[in-house]
């Protein structure tokens, strides 16, 4: 029986080097191939196929549940690139100009063009369901948290879609238990520490603020990039012919990154059922994504070329909030759950902060960030779960689910995978804040240029 057992332990540690070599050996090409929607980065969808998590150790309940969700499913946010792309193919066709390939293209989107058309950056029908379904999850799993008149207390970047799915979120839990005391609220109060690359963080100056800031140290080595890996013939010869109209509605670049764009976005509308990525053949498809992938790694990643670990040390006051939160409702009682709902680039910055899964380590190389930070990792909806548990000893514990699945930290756990002793965790967060704020007071914003 013991040769078994140690057999069938030796095959467990197999199975996860096994793993760990894969998630290090990923293709996001190869993947793409098999599922297109991924080129579209972090307008891919949540899949909410989620596998039952690891049991906590004997005699821990859970009791707090602290969380940050991204918004749900929504539409491309650029109105105009849904006009450009229709401009170009209509006045293509007043002029003949159309293949019979570009022809069935302007059919096509034509018909999904009212479902879009000033509706940019919308919450989508999905983005709703989305988070039906993670809030009844959630319930479901936890019951012992939301008996009778739990409070729980909910907030919300003023974005109007991150807006809508709190609001989604929380219905859904009144709906599993009408007598929760839910508590809502959007304002910028909340800012600094629910988008803290936004201008109400103090931390942040003018020339620091947004994913895709002109100023930012990297910008000109993306559009290089783009420059030399983008090929707009591939996607436009099959469909006009004659080329030379692109420059008189845009340029053949920004209207492939339009085009591109549009589609990323179509599979977050459940009205859609067109996704068109057949217009994009396959190698162009990877070269788009492997620029707007590098531009969120440039961004809010790992990068130590170009930030010096500046925008990913913002997130340090999301993550502050998080351990004062817990410390006064574990010693409170008061709150059964802390929600936050807000955007992608966040977590990705909390990853980062928290060295998680390997996303604190950086690239040597620009051609490497596709297979080592894969943005469609970060897909609508995507939620973090610091989930507490304690004994009738009052030893608290914290397990972290990303996505509704464990995800392992990097300290030591508590004898039991996934779950971890709370004082570790606030010591090692701690540790971590005062690193990113000793990198934001010894950086400088990007100047201003022309």
């Amino acid at each position: 029986m013991k040769k078994k057992f140690v057999l069938l332990l030796v095959a467990a540690c197999l199975a996860l080097v096994s793993l760990r070599v894969y998630a290090q050996q990923r293709n996001s090409f190869e993947e793409i191939r098999q599922d297109p929607d991924k080129a579209g980065t972090v307008f891919y969808m949540y899949n909410h196929d989620v596998p039952r998590c690891a049991r906590p150790p004997k005699g821990y309940k859970p009791f707090y549940i602290s969380h940050y969700g991204r918004h749900g499913a929504r539409n491309h946010s650029s109105e105009s690139d849904f006009d450009n792309v229709l401009k170009l193919l209509e006045t293509a066709e007043g002029r003949g100009l159309l293949t019979e390939r570009g022809q069935e293209l302007l059919e096509r989107y034509r018909r999904i063009y009212p479902l879009l058309h000033n509706r940019a950056g919308d919450l989508c029908d999905r983005g709703f369901e989305q988070q039906y379904k993670i809030a009844h999850n959630m319930y479901r799993n936890y019951p012992r948290l939301f008996r009778r008149n739990a409070r729980v207390d909910a907030v919300s970047t003023i974005v109007p879609r991150c807006i809508l799915t709190m609001a989604a979120f929380t219905d859904q839990l009144l709906r599993e238990n009408p007598g929760l005391q839910v508590s809502k609220q959007a304002s910028n109060a909340t800012m600094d520490y629910l988008n803290p690359f936004s201008l109400n963080n103090p931390d942040v100056q003018s020339t620091d603020e947004g994913y895709n800031n002109k100023y930012a140290y990297w910008q000109k080595d993306y559009h290089r990039m783009c420059d030399s890996l983008l090929r707009p013939e591939s996607v436009f010869a099959p469909l006009l012919t004659d080329l030379s109209i692109l420059d008189e509605i845009q340029d053949g670049s920004h209207l492939e990154r339009a085009l591109f764009a549009d589609i990323s976005g179509l599979q977050c509308n459940g009205e859609i059922d067109d996704n068109l990525w057949e217009f994009i053949p396959h190698d162009e498809l990877c070269r788009l994504y492997e620029c707007y992938n590098f531009r969120f790694y440039a961004s809010k990643s790992a990068d130590t070329l170009y930030q010096k670990g500046r925008q990913w040390a913002f997130a340090w006051r999301t993550l502050q909030d998080i351990i004062d939160k817990a410390d006064s409702d574990i010693a409170s009682g008061e709150y059964a759950a802390r929600l936050r709902f807000g955007h992608d680039i966040i977590v990705m910055s909390l990853f980062v902060l928290l060295d998680i899964d390997g996303y604190n380590k950086p690239v040597g190389h620009m051609s490497e960030v596709k297979d080592v930070f894969r943005s469609y990792d970060f897909p609508m909806s995507l939620n973090t779960q610091f989930v507490f548990y304690r004994n009738r000893s009052g030893e608290v514990l914290v397990r972290l689910l990303y996505n509704e699945r464990d995800m392992a930290l990097p300290i030591p756990d508590c004898g039991t995978p996934y779950f971890y002793r709370w004082e570790d965790f606030r010591n090692f967060s701690l540790q971590r804040i005062a690193l990113a704020q000793s990198i934001i007071a010894s950086t400088q914003a990007p100047p201003k240029v022309k």
